[in-house]
């Protein structure tokens, strides 16, 4: 055999042994990605903000520790509407910046684990709700569409959103004549029915900075296993 010839096997050996590593490394990380839950997505998604500032409040986000076993399952416009219409489940809206959002977090989820809700449907609004400004007129514009699922959200729970209020240069507060789903927001609906709501904090709790005091934390904890009871009424567990 020619010298060629033992050089271009040579070369093509060490071709097909990179290929094979990297095909397997690629391997690697796909199946790394598949077995990653959403509890833990949804826990590194809010500790990428622990101990971080919000440049424009110039304030620290809240420190929010979620366990791996967290109940948060990430779900899309439409799978929340159709609990919304007709099954039975709690929903948190919310993102992770929001201060207020990651205020709440760990309470709701020590609320699920003593009422045993194996899953929380989650539904990050951060980038699907529209955005309405003042311009220098003063006239209410829209700045940014929202999604159409957004819309359908919020004529679901038209009868619970407060209304969509925008503040002019005096501090003064306008209406701008529709609803809007704030964040946090927490609903439990059963069988379609929505049986629980609720938006923010406490009321004691003037910014979604401060830390919750145990008082606090007692008061709106009692607030979702209230909504969660309600959710779960009638329902039976075992032996049916």
């Amino acid at each position: 055999m020619k010298k060629e010839n033992f050089v271009f096997l040579g070369l093509l050996g060490i071709i097909v042994v990179i290929a094979c590593c990297c095909g397997f490394l690629a391997f690697q990380k796909e199946e790394k990605e598949e077995v990653l839950s959403d509890s833990k997505k949804i826990q590194e998604e809010y500790a990428q903000y622990n101990n971080k500032t919000n440049e424009s409040a110039n304030r620290t986000y809240p420190l929010v520790e979620l366990s791996e076993n967290n109940p948060f399952v990430y779900k899309n416009e439409e799978q929340v509407i159709e609990i919304l219409e007709h099954k039975t489940g709690l929903i948190y809206f919310g993102f992770s910046t929001c201060p207020w959002c990651r205020s709440i977090l760990p309470v709701l989820e020590e609320a699920a684990a003593e009422k045993n809700v194996a899953e929380i449907a989650y539904l990050n609004i951060e980038n699907i709700r529209d955005v309405l400004e003042l311009d220098e007129n003063e006239k209410i514009v829209t700045t940014k569409e929202g999604s159409n699922n957004y819309y359908r959200i919020v004529k679901l729970l038209d009868d619970y959103l407060e209304e969509y209020t925008l503040t002019d240069k005096e501090g003064k507060e306008i209406s701008t004549g529709e609803k809007r789903l704030y964040a946090p927001t927490v609903l439990a609906v059963s069988n379609g029915k929505i049986v629980g709501f609720h938006s923010g904090s406490v009321e004691t709790q003037k910014s979604g900075y401060d830390p919750l005091t145990e008082k606090e934390k007692e008061e709106l904890k009692k607030i979702y296993t209230d909504m969660i009871e309600k959710m779960t009424e009638g329902t039976c567990n075992e032996g049916c």
